[in-house]
């Protein structure tokens, strides 16, 4: 780098900086993108052992990237398997990393890319649907489209490729990105532990339940010690004024509702689980983003109708303090009662997504037809990608319901 002219690090600057603005292009989804993963084969070999799944061991690989806007290769990319229980599955999640051996490095505005395999899902399709309804509400949410995935030119499926959440996502997405950035996995419900000390939400060694993912070199707790006694100790009558002090309020009510009207159980309020909190410092203010939608639209693991659940007892019997307490004020169940109304006729209503639903059916479905690794889970059979979008009765296991079934239903 010291021998690297002024111009020419202006220029890499000026790159990086147009590289942000393009990040669209990435997730562009007027076509299936190709994704093709050049890695060692004893690398990959070692990955897929099973003493190895839980590795997060980046290996050392090369991409090819194209859809309609964007046809390059890059090399030097970090490659790995993602998840929590998917690395277990046949068909697997991966994460590339263009900053693992290169720091520094951005693919058009990202460091880091999502493969997702769905392999719970026949149609390959609901978490791209929520993801496209939390932008449509205007959430702060992940971007997602699908891709063609090749590893050492052998085809491992139809994938939905969902933009990481990191610094480079608060930089797109916050006019202050500066805060801490929390992943919540289970069992984040946001109660007390402890005597509620800053240390006490420390996470184990699994990251889990409130993992710091920006400035860990402050490992500072105390926002987040200072957030959840906020939510538990506010007594009834001051809990509005202290809570929208301190949390973007709103935007958590219409998480809920689209949690709700998705079915999306795999999230804070029912599994306490796969949500991002963002404490942006200029506003002294906290954000929740939304994270992982393919348990949604019907999938289920607990023997419930999600179309027709009591939509104001949608979480577990276990107490969920923000949940508890938001639906216990009557201003904000009100509010909750009217996004759902509003989402339900404005939004979700079939009649306003099924030509977009069976458009982006009938792009994926040749590569759903030759993706062999979509079969190797539960059986999903060709026949059961076309039937999951149904509008009459589907079933098979933990898919309960057609998508278009679902959505009628809710």
């Amino acid at each position: 780098m010291k021998h690297i002219t002024l111009p020419v690090l202006l220029l890499l600057l000026l790159s990086f900086s147009i590289n942000a603005q393009e990040t669209w292009k990435l997730y562009d989804d007027s076509q299936v993108a190709t994704v093709e993963v050049t890695v060692a084969p004893e690398d990959l070999e070692w990955m897929y052992q099973e003493e190895n799944l839980e590795s997060d061991s980046l290996h050392l690989a090369s991409i090819h990237f194209s859809n309609a806007y964007i046809d390059e290769t890059i090399d030097l990319v970090g490659f790995r398997l993602r998840g929590n229980t998917s690395r277990y599955s046949q068909k697997k999640s991966f994460k590339l990393s263009f900053n693992e051996f290169v720091p520094g490095r951005e693919f058009y505005g990202v460091d880091k890319m999502n493969l997702n395999g769905e392999h719970n899902d026949p149609s390959i399709i609901r978490s791209k649907l929520c993801w496209d309804i939390f932008q449509k509400i205007g959430i702060t949410a992940s971007r997602a489209a699908h891709a063609e995935v090749y590893i050492n030119d052998e085809y491992y499926g139809l994938y939905i490729s969902v933009e990481h959440i990191d610094d480079e996502f608060l930089q797109k997405n916050f006019t202050d990105d500066s805060g801490n950035l929390w992943k919540c996995l289970w069992p984040a419900d946001l109660a007390i532990i402890g005597s509620g000390n800053p240390e006490d939400y420390h996470p184990d060694a699994e990251g889990r339940p409130y993992e710091l993912r920006t400035n860990e070199e402050e490992y500072d707790y105390s926002q987040l010690a200072r957030f959840i006694s906020i939510i538990n100790n506010t007594p009834d009558e001051l809990l509005a004024d202290s809570l929208e002090k301190i949390l973007n309020v709103p935007d958590v009510i219409k998480y809920f509702a689209i949690d709700v009207l998705t079915g999306s159980w795999d999230d804070y309020w029912f599994l306490k689980n796969n949500y991002y909190l963002y404490h942006m410092p200029s506003e002294d203010k906290f954000h929740l983003i939304p994270y992982d939608y393919d348990n949604t639209f019907s999938i289920d693991w607990f023997e419930k109708d999600w179309a027709i659940i009591n939509p104001y007892q949608f979480g577990s019997d276990e107490s969920r303090p923000l949940a508890d307490r938001i639906l216990a004020n009557a201003q904000y169940r009100d509010l909750f009662t009217h996004f759902l109304q509003f989402y339900s006729e404005n939004v979700l209503e079939l009649s306003l997504w099924e030509t977009r639903i069976d458009s982006l059916k009938d792009m994926i479905t040749t590569f759903a037809e030759n993706d062999t690794y979509r079969t190797l889970d539960y059986g999903f059979t060709i026949d059961d990608f076309h039937n999951s979008y149904s509008s009459s009765s589907y079933y098979n296991q933990h898919v309960k319901r057609g998508l278009k079934e679902f959505i009628n239903e809710r």
